[in-house]
């Protein structure tokens, strides 16, 4: 779809990484996916493969960039996300039974 655009992070001759950022009809662009395969956390390539993204997210016109974020998210994430500028705007939380 045009309003996707999916990047990948290469180190050497690895796919580290990815992004993948979507245009939304209001003009906003939805930080969907971002994240770094196992091998390659704990280099400081999350910081540089966020930038990039909040970057292209902005020269792809948005007036306002987001995400979504969850527990199951790296514990580093949320750091990671306060440094790059995002803010945080809503917390929920929801609990889940037992099947």
């Amino acid at each position: 779809r045009p309003e996707v655009v999916v990047t990948s992070l290469h180190y050497a001759d690895f796919i580290a990484g990815f992004y993948e950022l979507e245009r939304h009809a209001d003009g906003a662009v939805q930080l969907v996916y971002v994240g770094l395969l196992k091998d390659f956390q704990g280099r400081g390539l999350g910081k540089q493969l966020l930038s990039v993204a909040v970057e292209k997210a902005w020269e792809m016109g948005a007036h306002r960039v987001w995400l979504h974020t969850c527990s199951l998210d790296s514990p580093h994430a949320v750091p990671n996300y306060l440094k790059r500028g995002f803010k945080p705007f809503k917390e929920e939380v929801y609990q889940v039974g037992k099947p």
